[in-house]
This record gives C-alpha cells, sequence and structure tokens, in this order.
C-alpha cells in the first residue's frame, strides 16, 4: 500500500513559468504530499530562485520543503551559508547532490551530508539502480552510497528507471552491501518522449525496446499521455506490490502527468470546505 509521495520541481526562470509551476502547486497539494524538494543549477544556478520557488510552495501548503544543495564548484563555507540560510527560513530538509560540475566538485559530496547533518538537516541524496553513468563500477557505486549513509544521509532518492525490477535488483544488492537507508524509487512520468529518450540516454536509464516502440508508437498516434499514465501507473503498481510504500515523482513542473497516476492508484484529493461552500 502507498503510504506517501513525494514531488520535485524546478525553479521557474519566466512568468509562464512561474504561472505553470502555481498551477501545478494548486492542482497536486490536496492529493497530500509529504514533501516537495526543488532542484538547483550548478554554477549557473541563481540561489535566489530557489528561494523564491520554496516561498511559492509554502504559500501553497505542498507538504515539507525540500532544498537541493549542489557541492559542485563551490567551497564549503559557500555551502554552509546556503545551508544556514535556508535553515533561517524553515526548511529542514536538504537533498545532498554533486551537480553538474563535470566530475570537479570543489567539497565531496560526502563532506556536504556530513556538514547538513551536523547542522540538524535530515539529508536525503541520490542513488543509481542502474549505476552512475561516471562511476568506475557497480560496487564503486554502492561504496559511495554507503558512504553517504555512513556520513549522515537518511534517505535515498534513486534516478528514474523504467521497469520494477530494475529497483528491486538494486534494493537487494544496496541490502547486500550493508546500506539500510530508506530506498525510494524515483518516478519519472513521461511527458515529452524525445526529451525523455534524451534524458534516459544522458543518466544511462535502459527501456526494453518492446517499451520503447510502444512509446514512439503512442506519440505517433496521438496517444501519448494515456500511454504515459498507463506506464507510469504499472510500474507503480508493480513498486507497490513489491514492498514499496513511498514514491517519488519528478514532475517536470507539469500536474496532470502525475494527477492522473495518483488517481489510477486510488488516491483522491481532498477539497476544504471554503473551496466548495
Amino acid at each position: 500500500m502507498l503510504s506517501s509521495f513525494s514531488l520535485e520541481v524546478f525553479s521557474p526562470k519566466t512568468q509562464a513559468a512561474t504561472a505553470r509551476l502555481q498551477t501545478m502547486a494548486t492542482a497536486l497539494a490536496p492529493f497530500g504530499p509529504k514533501f516537495t524538494s526543488v532542484t538547483v543549477g550548478t554554477g549557473n544556478g541563481d540561489p535566489s530562485l530557489t528561494d523564491e520557488t520554496l516561498s511559492l510552495l509554502n504559500r501553497h501548503a505542498i507538504g515539507q520543503r525540500a532544498a537541493h544543495i549542489a557541492a559542485g564548484p563551490y567551497n564549503m563555507a559557500d555551502l554552509e551559508r546556503r545551508a544556514d540560510a535556508h535553515l533561517a527560513r524553515g526548511v529542514t530538509q536538504a537533498v545532498a547532490i554533486r551537480g553538474d560540475d563535470g566530475g570537479q566538485a570543489t567539497v565531496p559530496v560526502v563532506e556536504l551530508v556530513g556538514m547538513l547533518s551536523d547542522k540538524g538537516f535530515d539529508v536525503c541524496v541520490a542513488a543509481y539502480p542502474e549505476t552512475h553513468p561516471r562511476a568506475a563500477s557497480e560496487q564503486a557505486c554502492l561504496n559511495a552510497l554507503k558512504a553517504k549513509q555512513d556520513a549522515g544521509a537518511t534517505t535515498a532518492i534513486t534516478q528514474f528507471f523504467f521497469h520494477a525490477d530494475t529497483f528491486f535488483r538494486f534494493r537487494d544488492r544496496a541490502v547486500q552491501a550493508g546500506i539500510t537507508l530508506d530506498l525510494i524509487p524515483g518516478i519519472l512520468p513521461v511527458v515529452n518522449w524525445e526529451a525523455t529518450q534524451r534524458m534516459a540516454a544522458q543518466c544511462g536509464t535502459q527501456m526494453d525496446p518492446d517499451l520503447a516502440e510502444a512509446f514512439a508508437r503512442a506519440q505517433r498516434e496521438g496517444r501519448a499521455d494515456l500511454m504515459a499514465t498507463a506506464q507510469g501507473t504499472e510500474l507503480c503498481y508493480k513498486l507497490i506490490e513489491g514492498g514499496v510504500d513511498h514514491l517519488h515523482f519528478y514532475t517536470m513542473n507539469r500536474a496532470h502527468p502525475v494527477a492522473d497516476i495518483l488517481l489510477a492508484l486510488g488516491l483522491t484529493p481532498s477539497t476544504a470546505l471554503r473551496e466548495v461552500a
């Protein structure tokens, strides 16, 4: 049974994108997400955008707020200032990542996790069920996750994947490696097939040829949304049947793909009395 779910959004950079995020927050808040995390860019990322997005989420009461904090090219003093600023705004949940740095982070992500944990954050980290593209090996990837756990992380959200067995195999390997973190499957509803293919290629995410052809055919026939809902719902059902009780949705700042899957899973949005009076 699905006990809870969470969402991931990115900071909008235009008025139109802000309006779309507000629409998404209004639509998904009634489903009661446990938390919503805000991604952050590295190098060219504007911290003020993250702060504005966290404030927007707070106004829409869309679960607890969680801020991504990327090691990237920053030094520890920079990262501590960002962490303290989030704490001052009441954000106590953080997603610690290396970020898009080409593998050249000044501060190792393990040290970032330790700093955040010492400051009292509930620290979530990233996990890779199909091995990080830059990892030396599958075991090296697991060792890195174990090190983040030992540094104070309590939860790990996985990169997206398309087959439930991918997560189950990863979960088994993680247990064998001594990893006791809560492992949360990351779900990417397919909003745009071409964009999803590009993201999968960058992340090393595999898809069976039959499923890939089904998505391509649905795109050609104008039923991409139905295919995305069916595939996403089936994946979530299999994960829940396998003992998963929390799912994390990469929303791409769009409400309907996630809402359709939540409804198909049997979750219904609550409606405040003032909204129907």
